[in-house]
């Protein structure tokens, strides 16, 4: 330890310049000592997010079942937020609905009460049915494992709207206006004859048409796979384009105005209603059925 003679004053600092402890050793040790004392609030730190993801053990589910009569050219719409959505004809004017809902808790009673604060919001006339997935005001859908599935039947002339925001939409054998959306998510359809416009953000987009209807084909993606099967006999007007990916027609004779890795624009037996496909990273696959 460095000692000041008599008299001798210890010189202050300057002004903007820490004065440090004489023997650094000392000071050393105030720091491990700071460290030691700051490790039990880390420690909590760490077993409170221990808590937050603790393993989700229970389950519990509940069904909700709906039966309507739709009027021909009825719309039918369903909005989900987690979950999947299928769908397929029904016979006659009957829109069939079952939706399950299934939530996941640390405990039992916290699944219950996960459950009780999912709502199936409906409004319904002879002309339109719609149909929403709903969480009590003030709680949050992430987080939870809380999720709604629904199998849906509808007359397959009806136009239809199916979006939900994670999960996939499946749809068969309808014949109206359908639109097809998810965000995370693949968008499957077969046997469709009407106007049709898929989409999804990330995931892929696979369609099926028996026929190319009046409306066309719209499909789009970011981040996924883009397919189109159609009848080799039938007439379109094409345009499909994609940034990241390239674009395969190979399978159908097409009359190209413009063609190249990423983009193409033509004609499929002299023109007709129009197929737009635009994909951002993937590929886009045109084939015959």
């Amino acid at each position: 330890m460095i000692q000041n003679l008599p008299g001798q004053k210890t010189p202050a600092a300057a002004p903007g310049v820490h004065a440090f402890p004489a023997n650094r050793s000392l000071a050393r040790r105030a720091s491990r000592l700071v460290a030691v004392a700051l490790l039990p609030v880390f420690a909590i730190a760490g077993s409170g997010c221990d808590v937050l993801t603790a393993d989700l053990k229970h389950t519990e589910t509940a069904k909700w079942e709906k039966t309507y009569q739709l009027a021909a050219g009825g719309r039918v719409e369903i909005r989900n937020v987690n979950g999947k959505i299928s769908v397929e004809p029904s016979t006659g004017n009957a829109v069939e609905v079952v939706a399950v809902k299934q939530a996941k808790g640390a405990t039992a009673e916290a699944a219950r009460g996960e459950l009780a604060r999912v709502e199936i919001a409906e409004q319904s006339s002879a002309d339109a049915i719609r149909i929403e997935t709903k969480v009590a005001q003030g709680h949050s859908w992430f987080g939870g494992g809380t999720q709604v599935s629904y199998i849906v039947r509808v007359p397959a002339g009806a136009e239809t709207v199916f979006v939900t925001v994670n999960g996939g939409v499946e749809a068969k054998g309808l014949n109206g206006k359908a639109r097809l959306e998810t965000t995370n998510g693949g968008v499957v359809a077969r046997e469709m004859s009407g106007a049709i416009d898929a989409s999804t953000t990330n995931g892929g987009v696979d369609l099926d048409v028996a026929r190319v209807a009046e409306g066309g084909v719209k499909m789009s993606c970011t981040n996924g796979g883009l397919k189109l099967r159609l009848p080799a006999d039938a007439k379109a007007s094409i345009s499909a384009s994609v940034t990241n990916g390239g674009i395969d027609a190979s399978g159908l004779d097409v009359s190209t105005t413009e063609s190249s890795r990423r983009r193409l624009v033509g004609t499929l037996n002299g023109g007709g209603p129009r197929i737009s496909i635009e994909g951002t990273n993937g590929g886009i696959t045109l084939a015959a059925r």
